[in-house]
């Protein structure tokens, strides 16, 4: 299908991303609808953040919103001019109301084996929504082990997400606006009539402007695992209530990755991924990345650290795209992200791929792609899922610009119970450093929560030795900035250059050493790492440890890592990834400030 004929069939014939196909009134001539009471759930969850004061000035409401909408549009967190109408007037498409829904074996006649469904699972109650069904209205409104919940998809975006319907206790039921911001479905409550942004979950006019609703982990999977893992599942039916063709897929060919965004009037796309890649998005803490598509189905597992917490990110292939065919079932093969915590029972597991299976390395039990232990001394563990929004990459970077875009560089297997090879020739090498020709330490190491010997590559006069061990650097007297690196790493390449400016400013207060990790990581050896040294410049110490401990110890799950420690041992704070001059010289220099107290 060209392009053109794209723009026509969706912008004539659907109108918005809400899919509307019946004939509405313009938004000018429309009613105002009217508020009806929301479902009711059996407790009342106070999970909604505070309100925010980041209030605009009052300005002229969205056109014909007055006429609509009850909204009070005199509070609102966005500028008015960003909203434009996707065209039909407010629930132009209709969110399922009081949905009904069937079993796996009545709905295997409907859906095909590879088609996607989006499942939410609470209190043991598990539910798939068809996005065949989902693409046609947007909101199903529902009620889930006694929850209020709003299970969202908006086809633009391709952003499929779950919240609670629940503020301050108030149980909320949402519809359509007719409205886009950034090409994303904007939503609105009928208790309030608050606009919400779909994307964020964000109120961004009305009373409830400014607030947040709360996540609900949404996983998108082909229906062929959910009937295989939940054979008493729930599935939402096609008695919707209207009549819509669900066999039909109105978006095909939207998807191509050489399209641009439809009806997106926003900030320019950061040139990093193209407009239409597919990204797993997670923010946690304030902690933004973006896992992208194309890495994650070469990799299929990735650790990572995101927010302070250890997380991991599973691809697995068989999930077809909605928004490639004609038919949905079609769709080309674009797998399912699903990020899970890597926290189990109080003890940390890494993952890695082995022969097309999840496997982890503390136990060799065998994971599913919905985060469960399937073989192994772990059978029927479940891992704790992690809320992760699947995106095109215009759509997440519109709301979140300063999002981490995930690298392969910074993907790595710590081996947890023993050595690499590599690992073992090298400690072979390194002699054992004399305690008794060892000066009294300056100070007191008695945080440290592991040591390790330094094999020193440069800089064996500031650190004392060629070969040192960690806690006798410490006993300086100088706090210590530890890099991991290695020498095939293309984002240390980046970020080694900012190390050694800071290594200039501050040198003289701090310690600087960087470990060269390439052989526990496949990013190198020895000969690699001193190739870039010399390619750089690099004049700060830099040296190797001959097993991975110190890296299990301190959690570091990727390269680039920074690790700043006191005299004393305690690790004082971490950063990972490419930090910036700026972030870096003020890190030292609060660690060196915070030394001294």
């Amino acid at each position: 299908m060209s392009r053109r004929s794209l723009l026509w069939l969706i912008g004539v014939v659907l109108l918005s991303p809400c899919m509307a196909v019946s004939s509405a009134a313009s938004p000018e001539d429309a009613t105002p609808g009217t508020v009806r009471p929301s479902p009711t759930a059996d407790a009342v969850l106070e999970t909604a953040t505070p309100a925010s004061d980041e209030l605009l000035p009052d300005e002229p409401a969205p056109p014909g919103a007055e006429r609509q909408f009850s909204t009070d549009f005199s509070r609102h967190t966005v500028p008015y001019s960003d909203i434009l109408s996707g065209g039909p007037p407010k629930d132009g498409i209709p969110a399922v109301e009081d949905p009904s829904f069937v079993g796996a074996g009545a709905a295997d006649g409907w859906i095909e084996d590879l088609e996607p469904v989006v499942i939410v699972s609470l209190g043991g109650d598990v539910r798939a929504y068809p996005i065949q069904i989902l693409m046609w209205h947007e909101i199903v409104n529902d009620v889930i082990g006694g929850v209020p919940v709003a299970v969202t998809f908006c086809p633009l975006c391709n952003t499929a997400i779950a919240f609670e319907g629940r503020i301050d206790g108030k149980d909320l039921d949402f519809g359509t606006t007719g409205r886009l911001r950034y090409s994303n479905l904007i939503m609105y409550d009928r208790q309030t009539e608050t606009w919400w942004q779909q994307a964020t979950g964000e109120g961004i006019a009305g009373q409830f402007a400014g607030r947040q609703l709360t996540f609900i982990p949404a996983t998108m999977i082909s229906w062929e695992d959910f009937k295989a893992t939940y054979p008493e599942g729930k599935v939402l039916s096609r008695e919707t209530g209207v009549s819509r063709p669900y066999d039909n897929n109105p978006y095909a060919g939207y998807d191509d990755i050489e399209n641009s965004p439809f009806l997106y009037d926003g900030p320019e796309t950061p040139g990093r991924l193209p407009p239409m890649a597919r990204v797993l998005t997670l923010d946690l803490n304030g902690d933004t990345v973006a896992y992208p598509y194309s890495v994650l189905s070469e990799l299929t597992v990735v650790n990572d650290r995101v927010g302070d917490q250890d997380i991991v990110v599973f691809w697995q292939p068989g999930v077809a795209s909605a928004l490639d065919r004609g038919s949905v079932a079609d769709g080309r093969d674009e797998g399912t992200v699903v990020a899970f915590s890597r926290e189990l029972d109080g003890e940390l597991l890494s993952f890695r791929s082995d022969n097309d299976l999840i496997v982890d390395e503390q136990t060799g039990t065998v994971w599913n792609v919905l985060g469960q232990g399937s073989e192994g001394p772990l059978a029927g563990a479940q891992l704790e899922p992690i809320v992760g929004v699947n995106h095109f990459w215009f759509s997440w970077a519109a709301f979140k610009p300063d999002t981490r875009v995930y690298e392969p560089a910074g993907s790595m297997q710590i081996p947890a119970d023993s050595e690499p090879a590599e690992a073992d020739a090298l400690s072979e090498d390194v002699a054992s450093t004399s305690t008794e020709e060892a000066e009294l330490p300056a100070v007191v190491v008695d945080q440290l929560e592991v040591d390790f010997e330094i094999r020193v590559y440069q800089g064996d006069v500031p650190l004392g030795g060629e070969q040192v061990l960690f806690s006798d650097v410490l006993a300086q007297g100088k706090p210590v900035v530890v890099e991991f690196w290695a020498g095939l790493c293309p984002v240390c390449r980046r970020g080694l250059p900012e190390v050694q400016e800071i290594y200039r400013e501050l040198g003289e207060e701090a310690t600087f050493v960087a470990l060269d990790v390439g052989v526990f990581t496949g990013l190198g050896d020895e000969v690699a790492a001193r190739a870039m040294i010399a390619d750089l410049g690099l004049t700060f110490p830099a040296g190797t440890i001959a097993d991975p401990s110190p890296m299990q110890t301190y959690r570091v799950t990727g390269i680039p890592t920074t690790l700043f420690f006191k005299p004393n041992g305690e690790l004082y704070s971490r950063d990972g990834g490419l930090v910036g001059v700026a972030a870096l010289r003020e890190q030292v220099s609060t660690l060196i400030a915070a030394s001294e107290l």
